[in-house]
């Protein structure tokens, strides 16, 4: 089973990074490579077109609004992974701003581990980045 887990500072209280990070259905707002996001199955499972055309299916798996995270499946997509699943979660910091996280763990079929962590590693980063542009932005 491979693990990533990328984290970012964001200098902004946490119920605002929650905002924008919370929403099941808003990753174009923040993660450039998806060009758009739809909901079915009373909004637990989300249809996701990539800037290139592909499709990911997910579904989600668990909601804690108090806790300000939740977790979703894979269900179907690119990537050559199965058992996937990932967690978005943003953390006060006690000094007024928010650590923000995307992890996943998942098993690799049929591709080198060593790359498909790297791909990861590398989206999630890209994308709290993005994350963190968008709600510093709205200052």
């Amino acid at each position: 089973m491979s693990e990533v887990r990328v984290s970012i500072a964001i200098a902004r209280p946490v119920d605002e990074v929650w905002s924008v990070l919370g929403g099941y259905n808003w990753l174009p707002r923040w993660l450039d490579v998806i060009a758009s996001s739809n909901l079915s199955d009373g909004g637990r499972v989300r249809q996701l077109k990539t800037a290139d055309g592909a499709l990911i299916v997910e579904r989600l798996l668990t909601f804690d609004e108090d806790a300000r995270q939740y977790s979703y499946a894979l269900l179907e997509g690119p990537s050559p992974v199965i058992d996937y699943v990932g967690t978005m979660a943003a953390k006060d910091d006690g000094q007024g701003g928010t650590l923000a996280s995307w992890s996943s763990t998942f098993i690799v079929q049929g591709a080198e581990e060593a790359e498909v962590v790297a791909h990861f590693e590398a989206l999630y980063a890209a994308g709290l980045q993005g994350l963190k542009r968008v709600v510093e932005a709205q200052a």
